[in-house]
């Protein structure tokens, strides 16, 4: 059950993403729209802050679309000119404006597992030492901020933070205690 509920909210966090990407909105820009904090609505979608329904409604609502809707897995993504005139404004002014590469879903999770599966790794290792095995074009765009946001997620249980160097996280993997 417990399991179910992560993978429903992982779900409406990449829903909530694949909306903002789709209309190439900023982070800013729908914390703007939408009325949160922009760290809040940034934790919202990472996945680190509590997701609701509240929360996904007052989102919802600014592409005009019902919580129900929003959530459903059939709906399709509303056309520009359905938008409710806010959200359209800052849509129209993006319209044109190149996605950034970071935002662009890489797979990011899948090449951190083939990297950690590689067994290249120290015994305990920093996101910085997963950054180094990724490929050379992904190295030049990626935070580790965002690997370190990827390895909180499903799928990376057996990894454990187990201390710090200076202002990085310390890994390894549980049971190499």
């Amino acid at each position: 059950m417990i399991d179910n509920l992560k993978s429903e909210n992982q779900r409406i966090r990449d829903l909530i993403r694949k909306y903002r990407e789709h209309y190439k909105c900023s982070r800013k820009e729908i914390a703007l729209l939408t009325k949160l904090q922009e760290a809040l609505y940034t934790s919202i979608e990472s996945g680190t802050g509590n997701i609701d329904f509240d929360r996904t409604a007052i989102i919802a609502k600014i592409y005009g679309l019902s919580l129900l809707d929003f959530i459903n897995p059939k709906q399709k993504i509303p056309q520009i000119e359905l938008l409710p005139s806010a959200t359209k404004k800052v849509v129209l002014k993006n319209k044109n404006k190149q996605i950034p590469i970071s935002n662009i879903n890489l797979n990011l999770p899948e090449k951190i597992r083939l990297i950690l599966d590689s067994k290249q790794l120290p015994k305990q290792f920093t996101t910085k030492d997963i950054k180094s095995l990724l490929p050379q074009n992904l190295q030049e765009v990626i935070a580790t901020s965002r690997i370190a946001d990827t390895i909180t997620r499903k799928g990376f249980e057996d990894l454990v933070e187990v201390g710090k160097i200076g202002r990085s996280k310390l890994y390894e993997f549980r049971g190499k205690l």
